[in-house]
């Protein structure tokens, strides 16, 4: 009788345990988003300046580049979670790999979206450093969506085509058997699939 008085006390304990754990992460995590909303605007907007250097030119170029490149990737990293071989736990890892590849859109978007003073800081760097930077970068993002978007239909329309090709060729070949068959006299015996 004792035993079972103490298992309820073990996991009333590892319960508590649990819980304190998962406040101190949850603490952790919105501390680190507080210091790196505040470092890393700044940060980014500094190397995307000192790529740039102030030539509009390659302001449009490296736009272009991060724009479609860490747009596109990821997309197409994050359809791989689509497939049904893929297990809950891989598919989750998939997409958080996306979103690591989507890191240098998404600190831009900080900079242009965020209200923070880092943030400030950082389009006001852009705006005199690089230019067209912000635009670009937006303008080929959305290219990126619209060529992944027409590859995911073009992508579904040759496999289903290829179903139906399938299907057809096994009819047929089923069709070409039973006039075989008919021709030779005997009766189709074969099952059908």
């Amino acid at each position: 009788m004792t035993e079972q008085a103490q298992v309820p006390a073990r996991k009333k304990g590892n319960a508590g345990v649990k819980v304190i754990l998962i406040l101190v992460a949850l603490l952790v995590a919105v501390c680190a988003c507080f210091i790196l909303g505040a470092i890393l605007p700044r940060w980014w907007s500094d190397v995307i300046a000192g790529q740039i250097r102030r030539d509009l030119g390659a302001s449009v170029l490296v736009g272009m580049f991060y724009g479609f490149v860490f747009t596109f990737i990821p997309l197409l990293v994050a359809w791989q979670a689509t497939r049904k071989a893929v297990t809950w736990p891989w598919k989750i890892s998939i997409l958080l790999v996306a979103v690591a590849i989507a890191t240098p859109n998404l600190l831009t978007a900080g900079i242009v979206f965020g209200s923070t003073e880092s943030a400030h800081a950082g389009q006001r760097t852009l705006s005199v450093d690089a230019g067209f930077f912000t635009t670009w970068t937006a303008i080929s993002a959305i290219a990126a969506v619209v060529v992944f978007v027409g590859i995911t239909v073009l992508w579904a329309v040759w496999r289903r085509r290829g179903k139906q090709m399938k299907a057809l060729k096994q009819a047929e070949s089923e069709r070409a058997r039973a006039a075989r068959n008919a021709a030779a006299g005997t009766p189709d015996s074969t099952p059908l699939a």
